[in-house]
């Protein structure tokens, strides 16, 4: 599976990885600066030191005192790092510190920086008295200074990384206002809500986009208005002369009475039942394209919940299977709009006196809390066909004639006030049955 990826963190990394880089480099550029200047000043100390130890050296050859300090202590500053030894002009050494080398392998040929060994070393002589001294250094005093320069060059570059990582991510995070700012306004659009975008000015990278968007969702709004008028004006235009046939289709088979067509005069009345009901559901689901389940108050539902349920007991067929109980704990104040949730009642309540058990009761259960339950007896619906129920024309295994708009609606309206539907089954506290729980809007 391909992860999405960030645009922001990626130019975040790519930009760290890119300071990293340069830091890098511009620390190497350095080093081999810093390198050739340290050379060139631990040469000069070389040089100077030569130059300096060489007369006090032939001072010592021409008036010798036992109570003479050793040459190299006389430079304080280059005390320990360096020795010498004096040499004649057939390359006999006739003064040497403790540490300098017994003999020398052969006469440096004139004065200038050399090699011994592999040490650095610097020649100087005297051309009157033919004497010379070579002061070489003794410690690796040169190349820890060099270390110590580099470690000062590189060892701020893991601590202030992280934190031009961090501040390169905060920048780009900042940047990328106005691209989250869009993408938020893009997703909260959708078949409720296809207003225009906000007239926030956008950059000149994202205002062809939001352009382009915006003419997209005035299109669009105006195809969904085009079929939303279509269906309700169909609906509606259909319900008079539908009642009107199913009004005459009932007379008609009054008058015929006893007659061999009486039973295609009630597959008639049947067929038009159904679309009658049909039309109903496409109704409702008109208005609630047009967005109308949101209440701007908190509603007290109990009178919709009573009168919904007084209806049913009003008809003759199911008058005594609708049971009512609000418990004593049950919030029925909510901002859903009172139409909206006699439309979803009613059809949660139908939908268990068509598909439940013949015969047996539906319970209306108010509470605890903000949630109303409707549970009917019957066989178990499978998890699969549970999930699926709630999308429009989905029907489970049932000789129950319907639409499969009923439960849709339900969902549409909880979605569209801000509560939600739950489908159960079987029902809570028993073996078989279904459960419609309304998670009320707060």
């Amino acid at each position: 599976m391909k992860w999405p990826y960030s645009i922001a963190l990626r130019l975040a990394i790519w930009l760290s990885v890119g300071t990293c880089l340069l830091w890098l480099g511009a620390a190497a550029i350095s080093t081999s600066v810093l390198q050739h200047e340290l050379a060139e000043s631990f040469d000069e100390g070389l040089r100077q030191s030569a130059y300096r130890l060489l007369p006090l050296a032939l001072h010592d050859l021409r008036e010798p005192s036992e109570h003479a300090l050793p040459i190299a202590a006389t430079d304080g500053a280059a005390a320990g790092s360096f020795t010498y030894l004096v040499y004649d002009s057939t390359g006999k050494v006739v003064i040497r510190a403790d540490d300098a080398p017994q003999v020398l392998s052969s006469i440096p040929s004139g004065d200038g920086f050399l090699l011994i060994g592999n040490r650095r070393a610097f020649a100087a002589s005297d051309h009157r008295s033919g004497f010379g001294i070579v002061v070489l250094e003794t410690s690796n005093y040169r190349g820890e200074a060099l270390r110590d320069a580099i470690g000062a060059l590189f060892w701020p570059l893991a601590g202030l990384l992280p934190l031009g990582a961090a501040g390169i991510w905060f920048a780009v995070r900042l940047a990328m206002r106005p691209l989250e700012r869009l993408r938020r306004e893009i997703a909260e659009r959708g078949g409720a809500n296809l207003s225009p975008l906000s007239n926030n000015e956008h950059p000149v990278e994202l205002a062809p986009i939001a352009q382009e968007v915006a003419a997209l969702l005035v299109r669009l709004k105006s195809a969904m208005d085009i079929e939303r008028e279509f269906a309700a004006n169909s609906a509606h235009e259909l319900r008079t002369p539908i009642a009107g046939a199913l009004a005459q289709t009932q007379r008609l088979a009054y008058e015929l009475g006893e007659h061999p067509a009486q039973s295609r005069i009630r597959d008639i009345e049947s067929a038009l039942r159904n679309l009658s009901h049909l039309s109903e559901k496409l109704l409702q689901l008109a208005r609630l394209d047009a967005g109308f389940a949101r209440s701007e108050v908190p509603i007290d539902l109990r009178p919709v919940i009573t009168l919904v349920v007084r209806d049913f007991h009003a008809a003759h067929e199911v008058s005594d299977r609708v049971n009512l109980t609000i418990l004593d704990d049950a919030k029925l104040v909510s901002p859903i709009d009172p139409d909206a949730f006699a439309i979803a009642l009613r059809n949660l309540i139908q939908n268990g006196l068509g598909h439940g058990t013949p015969g047996a009761m539906v319970d209306v259960v108010a509470g605890p809390g903000a949630i109303l339950r409707v549970r009917s007896r019957g066989q178990i619906v499978g998890a699969e066909l549970l999930a699926r129920l709630s999308q429009r024309f989905i029907r489970g295994e049932t000789a129950t004639r319907g639409s499969g708009l009923g439960l849709a609606i339900v969902s549409a309206i909880m979605a569209q006030s801000g509560g939600r539907l739950a489908l159960l089954s079987p029902a809570i506290g028993a073996d078989d049955g279904f459960e419609a729980q309304l998670w009320l809007p707060s």
